[in-house]
């Protein structure tokens, strides 16, 4: 198995808020594994990774079939990561709860123009997060980083029967019952 260990200065906020590391200054270490090799375009700053593999970072492990990333260099601060087949990503959120992330594909980008950063993870081909409470599934799901907002264009949404417990929130005693519970307005 070949091991690449890259210091996050080589790929900064590639792990934002569940794709990245906090975005702070302190060092902090990306490693990213593939059993079938890699190769590394030091001229376009172009790494590509044969899978299975493996990207371990402390707020999140993902896996997927094959990975490239577009480096920032020079006056370059740009990124762009594709991961594609069987992607699969546990992530931490900002409340330290574990969240989970499947697709075919799932595609980072981050620009920064005029001062603004502007960043996206875009999963496609049956893709799906979920936390112990929701679960989220859309063609595409796009998740915006910076804003911390989820969109898509065809979007469906599954409660677990806590999250429907604690929505409709009676004072009442609770009683056996095999049935959802009613929500109120609906």
């Amino acid at each position: 198995m070949k091991c690449f260990v890259l210091m996050l200065g080589l790929i900064p906020w590639l792990l934002v808020n569940g794709w990245a590391a906090a975005a702070t200054n302190e060092l902090q270490t990306l490693t990213i594994q593939s059993t079938n090799g890699g190769s590394f375009d030091m001229a376009h700053f172009r790494t590509i990774y044969h899978g299975p593999v493996i990207v371990d970072d402390p707020r999140m492990h993902m896996t997927s079939d094959w990975l490239a990333a577009d480096l920032p260099h020079d006056k370059v601060t740009d990124s762009h990561v594709v991961a594609a087949t069987n992607v699969v990503m546990r992530f931490l959120d900002d409340k330290g709860q574990t969240n989970h992330a499947t697709s075919d594909l799932a595609v980072y980008n981050m620009h920064v123009e005029g001062g603004v950063t502007n960043e996206t993870v875009t999963l496609t081909g049956h893709a799906r997060m979920w936390s112990d409470k929701v679960i989220i599934a859309g063609e595409p799901l796009i998740w915006d980083l910076v804003k911390q907002e989820l969109t898509s264009t065809n979007w469906q949404t599954t409660f677990t029967h806590d999250m429907l417990n604690s929505i409709a929130g009676t004072n009442s005693a609770s009683h056996k019952t095999n049935n959802v519970p009613r929500i109120p307005g609906l």
